[in-house]
């Protein structure tokens, strides 16, 4: 839900919506429930005041959850179903990691998450959303360049609904194409590493 900046500020000055939040924080927390967590975390943003501890806070228990829920899917040998709620926050969460890892140049900690982004879901839009990440951390891509070079935008702002990038240039599907066998080489890895 978008907010005005005057709705926000009464928000923020409002002591029933402070303490409910506050209430449903003390409850994502306890449930440990991703999409409450997510909840409480994306309220919070939307003030500037002093809430960088309790963001930290909620953002390492997202994270955390998120991970197990991975460690989850890959013991039991399950994928995420991008139309269950729960496995969609989860898999924003590891997606949201993954682009600070590869935002911040730690291009191993990056690949290592979009590999597992890559294969760990059975729809084609996100699978092939994310391979294109992935090449382009195997090659070494700075992120800027990445989305100035291969991430349509006007299409993120008109159309995308998720928190994923999911829409690319059309150079972005030919980048994929012609570089597929660096993803078949990079899983290969992994699945001997594990075996």
């Amino acid at each position: 839900m978008n907010y005005t900046d005057e709705e926000i500020k009464s928000l923020q000055n409002d002591p029933v919506f402070l303490a409910e939040l506050l209430e449903r924080e003390e409850k994502a927390f306890q449930t440990k429930n991703i999409i409450s967590l997510y909840d409480v975390l994306d309220s919070l943003l939307l003030f500037d005041s002093d809430t960088k501890e309790r963001v930290n806070k909620l953002y390492s228990s997202i994270i955390e959850g998120a991970l197990e829920s991975l460690h989850t899917k890959l013991k039991g040998e399950k994928l995420f179903d991008v139309n269950d709620e729960n496995d969609h926050y989860s898999l924003r969460a590891i997606y949201e990691y993954a682009i600070e890892q590869y935002n911040g140049g730690r291009f191993y900690e990056a690949k290592e998450l979009f590999i597992m982004l890559s294969i760990l879901t059975d729809n084609n839009v996100f699978k092939g959303a994310m391979q294109i990440h992935l090449i382009s951390i195997l090659k070494n891509i700075p992120f800027e360049d990445f989305i100035s070079k291969f991430v349509d935008a006007e299409k993120m702002k008109s159309i995308n609904k998720s928190f994923f990038i999911l829409y690319f240039y059309d150079e972005a599907n030919q980048f994929l194409h012609n570089n597929s066998n660096l993803i078949q080489e990079a899983i290969k890895k992994v699945k001997n590493i594990n075996t």
